[in-house]
């Protein structure tokens, strides 16, 4: 057998995926910076011998792999951040955890309607994750989400009627949304920032829910007349 299909070809592309799937994983997680992970993944793709691919991976954390042959993740999970406030030894007082929305190899779409926390951590590793906020609260002051994409996607829609903030920066990929600001001081601000690395994140203005129903049940009416 010979070309791309040789079974050492097939098995050296193999050990690459999971490799860069490993990277991507430690990217997501703070592990890396972005300038280690860029110069990780194109070693990555120049490596050969299982020794190369090791040595890629040797000083990150080691992560028992899920059972069976496909990962499927795809939750929402507290996680301690270098945010929370810290609190004296003994205090029952209650530490506040960022949370967490990553989509591992797995797509996540939510539509919130509850009052969004301070500071929310937003992944997509290889998957995608659609948020809706058109129809959340915001609490007065700053908002922020921290986004992440991954070989993965992220569109966020939010509402017309807040300041928006967008900060972000793409490696071999798109980090795409405009910031405006509203007449009004007291207007809740979202702040969103963070990176795309080999894929996109989108920030985009609709119209609310309540409003898109109503104009597609005028439309009903008129396409079925009187």
């Amino acid at each position: 057998m010979q070309g791309d299909a040789h079974p050492s070809k097939l098995a050296v592309r193999d050990r690459r995926e999971r490799v860069i799937a490993q990277l991507a994983e430690s990217f997501a997680r703070d592990e890396l910076s972005v300038e280690e992970f860029e110069a990780r993944i194109d070693a990555a793709y120049c490596a050969k011998t299982d020794a190369e691919f090791d040595a890629l991976i040797a000083d990150l954390p080691r992560r028992d792999p899920p059972e069976g042959d496909a990962m499927v993740v795809a939750r929402t999970e507290l996680v301690r951040d270098e945010d929370a406030v810290a609190v004296p030894i003994g205090s029952l007082a209650r530490v506040e955890a960022r949370p967490v929305l990553r989509a591992i190899f797995s797509n996540i779409e939510r539509c919130d309607q509850s009052v969004v926390p301070r500071a929310v951590q937003v992944e997509a590793v290889f998957g995608n994750i659609e948020l809706d906020l058109r129809e959340a609260a915001f609490a007065p002051g700053v908002t922020e989400i921290r986004v992440k994409a991954v070989f993965g996607n992220v569109e966020i829609a939010v509402p017309a009627d807040i300041s928006v903030e967008v900060h972000g920066s793409g490696v071999f990929g798109t980090f795409e949304g405009s910031t405006r600001t509203t007449s009004n001081p007291d207007t809740p601000t979202l702040r969103i920032e963070g990176a795309a690395i080999f894929g996109s994140v989108v920030v985009k203005t609709l119209p609310p829910v309540r409003v898109r129903r109503v104009v597609e049940q005028l439309r009903a009416r008129r396409l079925l007349g009187p």
